[in-house]
């Protein structure tokens, strides 16, 4: 029986067998020029390969980011952490509004926020640098310099994982376009034209030497939407 679906990772397995085995039909038929029929399946096998590697790619730019954004995580979690124990210290009678940067003078679950909130969070304590008596503190400009560097970089992080996601989605597109060509010229232009060679040729027996996928056996449980090979 045929293979019935066919993956991203077979194709090259399947076409490449084909275009390696139709090599011995070459100039056998005088109806049919199989090594244009070659250059066309293994044209379509290549689009699958260099889609393939694009995907690859992006995963890795994926990967990497998401580093840079824990990275960039730790940065906010350790100066809106450092910035509160440094009001704390602040000796008594300093006149400035703790809770403009902390509501109720607390923290909070710094260290178990989302990326996203940690975003959120850096900019409330960023907010409180406005307020009237806060406002004219020389001491409070590098603290402010420090967190919303700290903020800004976290927030690039994310827009920067985020494109990169929406890059693999686009290739991943690509990828299944050239599959589906790769199916359509594979299952329904290779094989009724070999079998129709090999049916001139009187071989019509030896189709499943061409064709890597009709040696698939029953019950090997795969399953998908994959072209599956017509009768």
């Amino acid at each position: 029986m045929a293979d019935r679906y066919i993956d991203d990772g077979e194709v090259s397995e399947y076409g490449r067998h084909f275009v390696t085995e139709a090599k011995k039909l070459v100039g056998a038929s005088e109806l049919v020029d199989v090594a244009k029929l070659i250059a066309r399946v293994l044209g379509a096998v290549e689009a699958v390969e260099t889609e393939l590697a694009k995907v690859r790619s992006q995963r890795s730019e994926v990967r990497t980011e998401r580093g840079g954004t824990g990275e960039a995580e730790e940065a906010v979690r350790d100066v809106v952490t450092r910035f509160h124990a440094y009001l704390r210290s602040l000796p008594k009678g300093t006149s400035f509004d703790f809770e403009a940067f902390y509501p109720g003078k607390n923290l909070g679950e710094v260290a178990a926020l989302k990326p996203a909130d940690l975003v959120t969070k850096a900019a409330d304590v960023l907010r409180g640098f406005d307020v009237a008596r806060n406002a004219g503190l020389d001491a409070f400009v590098p603290w402010k310099q420090e967190i919303a560097g700290a903020r800004s970089a976290l927030d690039a992080a994310l827009s920067g994982k985020s494109g990169a996601a929406n890059r693999s989605v686009t290739t991943t597109a690509g990828l299944a376009a050239a599959r589906a060509h790769f199916l359509k010229t594979y299952n329904q232009v290779a094989k009724p034209i070999v079998r129709g060679v090999l049916n001139e040729l009187g071989r019509g027996e030896e189709v499943r030497l061409f064709f890597k996928d009709l040696t698939v056996q029953e019950g090997r449980g795969r399953g998908g939407n994959g072209e599956e090979e017509q009768p």
